[in-house]
């Protein structure tokens, strides 16, 4: 097996971020937001605009986490339009078009309001594929079709690729940005505003007697709660509607990038874009190979990546390979809003489309703190049952969970005895009778943990191109020695006496 590739992202191998203290003693706030990526940022810049009392704080640093491991593309349409038409007609598409087009100029317009120097410019975006059979090409023209019928101005005009096109298209005016960037400068301009503290995880939350409890034992009053937290930790119903996938990216210096835009090649499943990076030089993105979480390839994804980055462009240093989260929702609609609990708002299901959606959610999600209901939160709301626009992704989704919560518990050979597994590497051994997920780290030390993750007690699986305990079920991650990496899960896996 390959060593580990991933490295962080482009933006923060280069990104400069700014430390934001923990909370220290307990708080009182109108609103705390948990979770202090793009979504968090947006929702707290709206509300302290409203004049509201905010606290943000995020378990890790902020913009650090899913937000910075994201390509920086912001564009109105979504991910497989034709399925988005199929299932919601044409007069929901148009408006989920522009409500994202409208989140992309929230954006817009807080980058030139605070001055913030994150890359942002206006690009066109391009979808294409290279097979010219009359299979692909009827998926293409649906496609375009389902582009139109949402109010999509398409052009035909193939540009700044060094391979051929069958078909393609283009739609003008959207947008890439370093996200990185882009939270840390707006947390610095929203810092004599809006208290944030990083380093500061929520352990739990009582929503009736509007409590949180950090993970150090300080409390926090406040009158609403905003989990942006990719998704909520804990127990939520959404989380059985959800399809966790992982994708992977490449970033390298090339000799000639491609033209600035937004490159989507549908038929390969890859997504590219362009770039000058803090360098100075031209930088090339290749993003793709998308797996289900737990579910790990033995090739390694992001080696795949750069094998077919090499086919088409003259790398010029070291790739930086890194990966990110996926959650799906079942019926391809984010869920936004308040579920449960009428102070309690939630925002996940992004998929792959996840910075256009921030915005739609700060909005949902301040103008219903503020007793306003629009026409966005009655649609996104994670409350909405959905049954025939859903059967196929909750099927998956309840597949997936059964084939792991039961079949991973079978009887089985033990992989190897732990004396055997190399340093670098994790399995599922039978140790002294016990399921047991053990790694052995580079010093040649034996970690063994519970192999039960701590959400709903599903088997991990091992990552080996990561390094990480990564749960089939609902997705949540765990460093290979047990440290939470990424929810729902609230607490790493248990360490098992030797």
């Amino acid at each position: 097996m390959s060593q580990p590739s991933l490295r962080g992202s482009l933006w923060r191998h280069y990104g400069q971020t700014r430390p934001f203290p923990p909370l220290a003693g307990p708080a009182r706030a109108d609103v705390l937001i948990v979770g202090a990526g793009i979504t968090g940022l947006l929702t707290a810049a709206r509300l302290a605009d409203a004049g509201l009392d905010v606290l943000l704080v995020d378990a890790g640093p902020v913009g650090g986490r899913n937000t910075a491991q994201s390509t920086g593309n912001l564009y109105a349409p979504v991910s497989r339009m034709a399925d988005l038409v199929s299932r919601w007609g044409s007069g929901v598409a148009r408006r989920v078009v522009q409500w994202r087009g409208q989140s992309l100029l929230s954006i817009e317009a807080l980058v030139h309001r605070y001055d913030l120097e994150c890359g942002f410019s206006r690009v066109p975006m391009q979808y294409g594929i290279q097979q010219r059979d009359a299979e692909a090409t009827l998926r293409f023209d649906r496609e375009l079709q389902a582009y139109q019928r949402a109010g999509l101005r398409c052009a035909h005009h193939p540009f700044g690729l060094p391979f051929a096109l069958g078909h393609s298209f283009t739609i003008p005016d959207q947008a890439q940005l370093d996200p990185l960037a882009f939270c840390q400068g707006l947390a610095s301009r929203l810092a004599g505003r809006v208290r944030i503290h990083a380093g500061t995880r929520v352990a739990t939350i009582d929503a009736g007697a509007g409590v949180a409890r950090t993970g150090t034992g300080d409390t926090i009053r406040a009158a609403h709660f905003v989990l942006a937290t990719h998704s909520p930790s804990g127990f939520n119903l959404v989380q059985a509607e959800m399809e966790v996938h992982r994708e992977y990216a490449m970033a390298a210096p090339v000799a000639v990038a491609p033209a600035p835009g937004i490159h989507w090649i549908a038929d390969r499943h890859r997504s590219l874009r362009g770039g000058t990076g803090a360098d100075g030089r031209s930088w090339l993105v290749l993003v793709g190979e998308t797996h289900r979480a737990g579910e790990t390839p033995v090739a390694d994804p992001g080696l795949r990546l750069v094998e077919d980055a090499r086919r088409h462009f003259q790398l010029q240093g070291e790739p930086i390979i890194w990966s990110a989260q996926q959650f799906r929702a079942a019926d391809r609609l984010p869920y936004i809003g308040n579920s449960a609990h009428d102070n309690v708002w939630v925002a996940t299901g992004f998929g792959p489309d996840g910075l256009g959606w921030a915005g739609v959610a700060a909005s949902v999600i301040e103008q219903g703190i503020q007793g306003v209901h629009q026409e966005a939160a009655r649609q996104l709301s994670p409350m909405r049952f959905t049954p025939l626009r859903s059967a196929g992704g909750w099927l998956r989704t309840n597949a997936t969970v059964m084939k792991h919560f039961i079949g991973d518990r079978l009887p089985r050979s033990s992989e190897g005895a732990a004396e055997s597994l190399p340093a670098g590497e994790g399995a599922l051994l039978d140790i002294g009778g016990k399921r047991t997920a053990a790694y052995r780290d580079d010093a040649g030390d034996l970690h063994e943990l519970s192999p039960l993750c701590p959400h709903l007690k599903c088997l991990v699986q091992w990552n080996g191109h990561e390094r990480t305990w990564d749960c089939p079920c609902h997705g949540s991650r765990f460093s290979a020695t047990g440290q939470l990496l990424e929810g729902p899960a609230s607490e790493g896996l248990s360490p098992l006496a030797p």
